[in-house]
């Protein structure tokens, strides 16, 4: 999953946030702020195979949070200034420049939070 406003990385806007799998089931998580690009959260547990698991990313208060079943997974501080840009963003849930995982999504919900 990742929300850019023009390409995959090295710039303001292309990665608010992204998403991938890694090493199996491990999800690798990334949203840009003022000083980084390409910060993130890389929850250490991997996902259950054959299974839904409902994963929350909130970034807000200047911290990013990730959830796996309302089970805080995952927490960064350096978000005072995240990177939310304004410009028109493209949305891939299997971006060009990354080969495919097998998996699905579904329920996928984004909000602007105020």
């Amino acid at each position: 999953l990742h929300f850019t406003t023009g390409g995959n990385s090295n710039k303001k806007g292309t990665r608010i946030p992204a998403v991938w799998l890694e090493k199996g089931t491990k999800l690798f998580i990334r949203s840009g702020h003022a000083r980084n690009f390409d910060d993130g959260c890389n929850p250490p547990q991997q996902l259950a195979l054959n299974r839904t698991t409902r994963v929350k990313i909130r970034v807000a208060g200047g911290q990013m949070k990730v959830w796996y079943n309302g089970r805080l997974v995952c927490r960064s501080n350096k978000y005072r200034r995240p990177d939310f840009d304004t410009r028109p963003t493209k949305v891939y849930v299997g971006d060009p420049w990354y080969g495919n995982a097998q998996g699905t999504v579904s329920k996928l919900v984004y909000q602007k939070l105020r």
